[in-house]
């Protein structure tokens, strides 16, 4: 299966990286050259935010973080490369993920893949997922499950190249911030309409989302400078709330799942 790597030019830490990991797999992957959103002038910005609202089935528009717009056009640049493409599954990457040894022997072949999947999930998430109550696949002792809900982060997938094709024939007006377009099941005029999979446990995770002093490098956020320590806070400041805690019963009875890595 090919495998596409998204790395900005200046990030050659990031690609050292990413090629020591997969060179010690044996996975060969095309890098693709990233764009930095914080480059563009701001007649760019502006008009890049005009034809992407980001006001589909919402009460109020949202803004884009020039860092979302730059990952945005990154992946969508994967997704037309992918959609022109002959494979029929590929794999997308982030530059900053920790993967399992169990990756290479995934990406060896899509043959395993049913022909109705649009995505699987190779990673963890932010936030709680709901699942399907039983695996509908496993491969290589890992199961696989339908995603039922939003998700978040896109830093490892594997797309059918008519999903990408999808993705790259929507009007510009539905566009959102990559993982937003791909997991958000009502920010996202197509994520619910797409059959995803995701892996449990996983088998790559970001490295923000490691505890630190476990083989983390402690990458800084490549969306906005300030996000990752914002939504430390929040988090931390909401824990123990009598409403956080009343949503996470919900959810572990609703079958929402902490994905493993």
């Amino acid at each position: 299966m090919k495998s596409y790597l998204i790395n900005l030019d200046k990030d050659a830490e990031r690609l050292a990286f990413f090629k020591a990991n997969f060179d010690r797999l044996g996975i060969a992957f095309e890098r693709i050259s990233a764009t930095d959103g914080r480059t563009f002038s701001e007649e760019d910005y502006a008009n890049f935010m005009q034809l992407r609202p980001r006001s589909y089935n919402r009460t109020q528009t949202k803004t884009w973080l020039r860092g979302q717009m730059g990952c945005f056009l990154s992946h969508y640049a994967v997704w037309k490369k992918i959609a022109e493409g002959s494979e029929e599954f590929c794999a997308v990457f982030e530059d900053d993920i920790h993967v399992s040894d169990d990756l290479a022997k995934i990406l060896d072949s899509s043959s395993w893949i049913p022909k109705n999947v649009d995505i699987i999930r190779l990673e963890t998430s932010t936030n709680r997922i709901r699942l399907s109550p039983n695996p509908v696949l496993t491969y290589i002792n890992r199961n696989l499950y339908t995603v039922k809900s939003t998700s978040w982060c896109a830093g490892a997938y594997i797309i059918h190249r008519s999903t990408a094709r999808k993705l790259v024939d929507l009007p510009a007006v539905y566009h959102e911030p990559a993982d937003v377009i791909l997991y958000h099941f009502t920010e996202s005029v197509i994520a619910k309409e797409l059959n995803i999979l995701q892996f449990n446990p996983a088998l790559c995770t970001q490295d923000k989302h490691l505890a630190k002093g476990n083989n983390t490098v402690n990458f800084s956020s490549n969306i906005e400078f300030d996000t990752a320590e914002r939504a430390k806070l929040k988090n931390k400041i909401g824990k123990f709330s009598p409403g956080k805690l009343a949503t996470a019963i919900y959810r572990s009875l609703s079958g929402y799942r902490r994905i493993g890595f």
